[in-house]
């Protein structure tokens, strides 16, 4: 559970994103949170950087409702962190306006 580990981890996930083999993206994103958690903080970007992508894969599963709940833990964090009129603040709001609209 090292920092360098978690941030070779990501870089896999995304590529397996990528692939759009969500499954397998997401199995290494969980991992990621996990360490991220741990060494650098519930409340640190990284953190917030991984629930975006974990929503994201959710999202591209069809499993919105799970999405919307890791999009609004990294809007939360984002707001602490940034403050709420930051560029990367503002884009997860818009994901999350995105998927209300997906949702009906």
């Amino acid at each position: 559970d090292h920092v360098i580990t978690a941030t070779t981890l990501e870089a896999i996930a995304i590529v397996l994103y990528d692939q759009k083999k969500y499954d397998e993206a997401m199995d290494r994103y969980l991992q990621v949170l996990s360490i991220y958690r741990k060494k650098s903080g519930r409340d640190s970007m990284a953190t917030a950087r991984v629930l975006g992508n974990i929503a994201s894969s959710l999202k591209q599963q069809g499993k919105n409702k799970e999405a919307m709940v890791k999009y609004q833990q990294s809007l939360s964090i984002r707001e602490k962190v940034l403050g709420e009129h930051h560029p990367e603040t503002i884009l997860t709001c818009s994901n999350i306006e995105k998927l209300k609209v997906t949702m009906g």
